[in-house]
């Protein structure tokens, strides 16, 4: 009996990788799923649906951007997706957070998702040398 082949070496992951404009809009994403998840519906009413409907548009646009799924492919490109959620989620929780005294944890989570949204866009937009292939 002949041994099995070796397997092929491993691919090393470089911070090019990672930095790419679809692989931050799937993380913010999750986290905004994970925020819309865990907002107390008494404070705001609808904004748990609004959360949970806006991170499944930002995994859907990065799942379409890596080319997964092509239907709708140019309705939602993951640029634009990133740039509009993210200054969305970034401003509107920010306004609440500074003037309502209502704290939740969901809101930071939603703040540090648009934060990663917007970086997703500058990445993509502007390709900063530490993002190259």
């Amino acid at each position: 009996m002949a041994a099995a082949p070796a397997p092929p070496p491993r691919k090393q992951v470089n911070l090019a990788d990672i930095l790419r404009t679809e692989i931050l809009l799937a993380v913010a994403g999750i986290m905004v799923l994970l925020a819309g998840a865990g907002t107390p519906g008494a404070g705001t009413p609808g904004a748990s649906a609004a959360l949970i409907l806006i991170g499944l548009v930002m995994l859907y646009s990065a799942i379409v951007s890596m080319g997964y799924i092509g239907i709708l492919s140019g309705m939602f490109p993951a640029v634009s997706v990133s740039a509009v959620t993210g200054i969305f989620l970034l401003f509107y929780y920010l306004e609440i957070v500074i003037r309502t005294a209502a704290r939740h944890w969901s809101m930071g989570v939603a703040i540090i998702a648009g934060l990663i949204a917007l970086f997703a866009a500058f990445i993509g937009y502007f390709k900063p040398s530490f993002a190259r292939r």
